[in-house]
């Protein structure tokens, strides 16, 4: 709670300070939409490396991985004229082969995932490039919807009321539950409290949108995925057996997980949501190029630090990964909006990382004590 209050104040902060900073330039809705379009691609990353790191693993293949395989897509529509639905599905077979490959060589040959992918990021850094050089323009507007199309100003407002209908059906199902069960009671205000904030928050956001181009589908794209993410972690079986096998990889074993299937799970969903953040990336460039996803895996395993999840294993939050990937989202965004050199960004980025890390790791060893 703490955590998720302190992301909560500090990324308006970072708002309103850059704004001042760029002379009023990053509190509009232009810019706005524009940050949140960036944030797509880290926070499909963020979402899937939550699972990874969870169970104890990392992937640093994901950055040079979205770009291999947005280059595949892109060369198999425009260069070779397939279908766009068998491209697409030729791409999620390659994902799914990427990912058994990583998971196999961790679960069943004992190789540390950090060899596994990193080994995995210089290999698809180089088919990257080998594909996509020169860059691969992309004309089909099918798949350059994904990354610059908008919903209408109607369908934002109507998204935005779909949403308040089914959390406030979540929030009664909630409060019934625990009755039911004999729980202690929560303050009635509270999960009604969330519940207006939420809603208020999010017609809000369709409201600035709407000012200026509408809610970008890849935006609509990102929320389904945490959603659906979000889900998998609390209320399926393969969730708990996630971060059973990185709290205590033994205990779980003894208790019937099977390590190697849930391993090999793990990062086949990771590979999946590599794939459709290539998608997303080569769709708002509108081109497959040889650069799309360097240093993408940092910012998504900052993301992931930064809203709690453990480098350990065991703990983590895809929500909380979000919103720290939307505070180095906005991080980026005011430095460039300030007009802060590129190679000035990479350093304060990186002691952004560090310090995440480093507050993780004392966060633990108080744990511990």
């Amino acid at each position: 709670m703490k955590r998720t209050l302190a992301l909560l104040i500090t990324i308006p902060v970072i708002w309103i300070l850059f704004h001042l900073l760029s002379g009023g330039a990053v509190l509009t809705a232009g810019n706005l939409v524009n940050l949140f379009k960036y944030l797509t691609v880290v926070g499909i990353l963020a979402s899937g490396m939550t699972f990874v790191m969870a169970a104890g693993h990392i992937d640093l293949s994901v950055g040079s991985g979205l770009g291999f395989l947005g280059a595949i897509n892109a060369l198999l529509l425009e260069q070779h004229h397939w279908p766009l639905a068998l491209a697409l599905g030729a791409g999620i077979g390659l994902a799914i082969t990427m990912g058994c490959l990583h998971g196999v060589l961790v679960s069943r040959l004992q190789i540390p995932a950090f060899i596994v992918t990193l080994s995995g990021l210089m290999a698809y850094m180089g088919l990257k490039q080998f594909f996509a050089n020169p860059v691969i323009p992309i004309q089909h507007s099918g798949f350059l919807e994904l990354g610059q199309g908008y919903l209408t100003g109607f369908q934002g407002l109507l998204g935005a009321g779909l949403f308040s209908l089914v959390f406030g059906w979540i929030t009664r199902s909630r409060i019934q539950s625990r009755h039911r069960h004999g729980l202690p009671k929560l303050k009635a205000w509270i999960p009604w409290a969330t519940w207006g904030g939420l809603t208020g928050f999010a017609f809000g956001l369709v409201a600035i949108f709407n000012a200026d181009r509408g809610v970008p589908l890849c935006v609509l794209a990102l929320i389904l995925v945490a959603t659906s993410c979000h889900a998998l972690a609390v209320h399926t079986r393969f969730g708990r057996h996630v971060f059973a096998m990185g709290s205590a990889r033994e205990a779980a074993r003894y208790s019937g997980i099977s390590i190697p299937k849930t391993t090999l799970g793990v990062f086949v969903l990771m590979a999946l949501l590599t794939w459709l953040a290539g998608l997303v990336a080569t769709s708002q460039l509108m081109a497959a190029a040889a650069d799309i996803g360097d240093n993408q895996e940092l910012y998504a395993i900052a993301a992931c630090v930064i809203g709690g999840t453990s480098l350990r294993g065991g703990t983590g939050n895809v929500w909380m990964s979000l919103l720290g990937a939307l505070l180095m989202a906005s991080i980026l965004n005011g430095m460039e909006q300030v007009g802060i050199p590129s190679t000035l960004q990479k350093v304060i980025l990186g002691i952004i990382l560090t310090a995440s890390i480093a507050l993780d790791q004392w966060g633990q060893r108080r744990i511990e004590a």
